[in-house]
């Protein structure tokens, strides 16, 4: 689990861009965060679920979490020899996490995996870095994915897009392989004062995204975009008190 001390403060809180964001909503916005999720995955409110917000949360120093650590903070900790088996160590780390419990099924527990932005060149990174022995699994599980989304296996998948493609692959696992109900959330903020980008903006930005990892034209299962405005920062340090 991570914190990224270089880009936040002594409380752990962010000086800018989409992770300050997060931070905002997640904890100053919680409610609203939920009910706008609640919207752009029509399948959910069908379900009655309950969204817990577990990360990153103001009393963890808002912590992000990955690998094992996230599992335990979704409570899904047991699933930790499947994911093993699946992706190496040093996994995503993931922007916010939200456990999720069923009205209507007891016991059964979900997650719902968040990947956010504030501008779309922080979509794009270095590609996948992993060791050799790392890199042939991580390979697996990304042909495993693009079989299930019925992409092309030419798609590069491990280049500057790779974050994408493994929170893609993570989606996989736990809907396919772990079996348990799990969304694929990718926040796109709006008008970020480090970053402004209106919604016009992002729209062809995201199909361009698409195309590259060779989506075009389809639909992600249990996948959705979310447009949320940004905030400023006084939000997030006056909610302190």
């Amino acid at each position: 689990m991570t914190a990224r001390r270089d880009r936040v403060d002594d409380s752990g809180r962010a000086y800018a861009g989409s992770q300050l964001q997060i931070q905002i909503w997640v904890n100053r916005r919680p409610d609203e965060l939920s009910q706008h999720v609640l919207q752009a995955l029509p399948s959910l409110p069908s379900s009655g679920a309950d969204i817990r917000w577990v990360s990153p949360m103001e009393s963890e120093r808002f912590v992000e979490y990955q690998d094992r650590a996230f599992l335990r903070a979704i409570g899904l900790e047991h699933l930790g020899r499947q994911l093993s088996g699946f992706w190496p160590g040093g996994g995503p780390v993931w922007d916010a996490l939200a456990a999720l419990e069923f009205k209507k099924y007891p016991g059964v527990k979900g997650v719902i995996l968040v990947e956010a932005k504030s501008h779309p060149a922080e979509v794009y990174g270095s590609g996948c870095q992993a060791s050799p022995r790392s890199r042939n699994k991580i390979e697996a599980a990304l042909s495993e994915t693009k079989r299930w989304l019925g992409v092309s296996q030419d798609a590069d998948w491990t280049g500057p897009l790779y974050q994408s493609a493994n929170r893609l692959a993570h989606l996989y696992f736990f809907c396919e392989v772990a079996r348990v109900p799990a969304w694929l959330v990718n926040v796109y903020f709006l008008k970020d004062p480090h970053s402004p980008t209106s919604q016009q903006e992002w729209q062809p930005a995201i199909l361009q995204v698409k195309a590259e990892l060779g989506l075009t034209g389809m639909a992600i299962p249990h996948g959705a975009e979310l447009f949320l405005q940004a905030r400023e920062r006084s939000e997030l340090i006056g909610g302190n008190g």
